[in-house]
């Protein structure tokens, strides 16, 4: 998931720039115009798009010699001998979404540029850099279709969340990382430039689609009702043992696949409720921050399993792909 390193600066970017409000009376609040930085935010944002493709061709290209001609398609979607066992399509939708709505959260918010257009330029500014990539990918790897819906799923889920803020308030779409050990192994025991290459750590990747039961509102409102803003209902996926591969020497990984009904701790719901009646301008800016970060991000070891449905490949895996 190449597309991780892209989201996370931006997210550090967020950090760095959430405005910090001198404590005020509400009425001076009002009375006072909000300050902005609309040639800021598009330069950040432009700095940040530049920084990643650069990484990319660095990360993906540089050392990778081209094909020779242009190959469409060949990974397969999500099926449990493709690529990645196809966790990498919901890692192109998890990305792609998180770019979509950290940049219009940095062009609204900081850039004071309309909430509404900023999403739609945002999105398809994503879209586009992804859609890109893909052409790129196309004379290295593969033009892959799936990856590409993966992506436009991502910018339809960043539009729906940005834009619909109810909808916004009962869902998000997660993906929880530790270093799996296959990673680990790829670290001590492997060579050349993709030794350390954490963004294909897919073994070490969940992605959640997670319902806040703190969104319904007549069991947040009861008085021992608190508890639900910091439990989630999800709907995950995830692929073990497909990559990274294992390096030489190393014996051959199991291949497996889970889609399970599960539950996670809310960690947006706990730090919103922690710092919500916190007046100082450094908490109303932590608490800007964790919610950003824990739209996207799961705490590792928070979700768990009630009913899993497990799939284990009986043919040949594809081991290539990006």
């Amino acid at each position: 998931m190449r597309r991780f390193a892209v989201v996370t600066s931006l997210l550090a970017s967020l950090a760095t720039t959430a405005p910090d409000l001198a404590p005020a009376t509400v009425a001076a609040e009002v009375d006072r115009p909000r300050e902005t930085h609309p040639v800021a935010a598009a330069a950040t944002l432009g700095g940040i798009y530049l920084t990643f493709s650069s990484w990319a061709y660095l990360a993906w290209y540089v050392k990778h010699k081209p094909l020779g001609y242009f190959k469409w398609g060949g990974d397969g979607w999500l099926g449990d001998t493709t690529y990645a066992g196809g966790a990498d399509k919901f890692g192109h939708a998890w990305a792609t979404m998180g770019l979509a709505r950290a940049g219009t959260l940095l062009l609204s918010d900081w850039g004071g540029f309309d909430h509404r257009k900023a999403s739609f330029l945002s999105a398809g500014l994503a879209e586009t850099l992804f859609f890109f990539v893909e052409v790129k990918d196309g004379f290295f790897y593969e033009f892959s279709f799936s990856d590409l819906a993966g992506d436009t799923t991502g910018m339809v889920l960043a539009l729906l969340f940005d834009n619909f803020p109810r909808l916004d308030e009962m869902f998000d779409y997660r993906v929880q990382y530790w270093p799996s050990t296959e990673y680990v192994n790829n670290v001590s025991g492997g060579n050349g430039y993709s030794r350390l290459n954490i963004a294909e750590d897919y073994s070490g990747e969940t992605y959640l689609l997670a319902y806040h039961l703190g969104s319904i509102h007549a069991l947040r409102e009861q008085p021992w009702g608190t508890w639900s803003r910091f439990v989630d209902v999800t709907l995950g996926f995830e692929s073990r043992g497909y990559k990274p591969s294992p390096p030489a020497g190393y014996p051959p990984y199991d291949h497996h696949q889970d889609v399970f009904l599960g539950v996670s701790f809310n960690a947006q719901g706990f730090f919103d409720w922690l710092l919500e009646d916190r007046p100082s301008s450094r908490a109303r800016t932590t608490r800007k921050i964790t919610h950003g970060l824990f739209e996207i991000f799961n705490l590792p070891f928070t979700s768990h399993y009630v009913i899993d449905h497990r799939d284990v490949p009986t043919g040949q895996v594809t081991m290539d792909g990006a």
